[in-house]
């Protein structure tokens, strides 16, 4: 089984570990009794904020791993299916895939960058959308090998 995450999630988790120690140091500078008493205050008020703000996006951005089992693919919120957005999971048997067409999309470079969009074709005639763009040029790689050595 290979899990991918985005790149967004390593992010957020690092804020995490950060505005928890700004939050450990504003309570140690309150054990320790420290003069500057806004110090204290600021590094244990900020520090805990962001931690739970970071936190809550971290659990959020987390529900977007990938997971390839050996039979199965599992994609997370936001797939294309025939058309129609879906929001929930999206999960295909490897063995339905009949191909993979790739198609570029160029980005305007304020709001959207460009990406590739990835259209699984399945043997019933489904077709399923996704892209790739969130987990890294290298993951997509791996991910696109993985699903054209389970096809061929």
């Amino acid at each position: 089984m290979k899990r991918y995450i985005s790149r967004a999630t390593k992010w957020l988790a690092i804020l995490t570990f950060i505005s928890v120690a700004m939050l450990g140091m504003g309570v140690i500078f309150i054990v320790a009794n420290i003069p500057n008493v806004g110090l204290q205050i600021g590094l244990t008020m900020f520090g805990a904020l962001m931690s739970i703000l970071f936190l809550t996006c971290y659990l959020a951005d987390k529900s977007r791993t990938l997971v390839i089992d050996a039979d199965k693919i599992t994609f997370p919120r936001g797939a294309d299916k025939n058309g129609k957005m879906v929001l929930q999971k999206t999960v295909i048997r490897l063995d339905e895939i009949r191909s993979i067409e790739s198609k570029f999309h160029k980005g305007d470079g304020i709001i959207s960058g460009d990406c590739f969009f990835h259209t699984l074709k399945l043997k019933d005639g489904t077709e399923v959308t996704v892209t790739l763009y969130a987990y890294g040029k290298e993951s997509e790689k791996d991910i696109l090998g993985t699903i054209r050595k389970s096809i061929i």
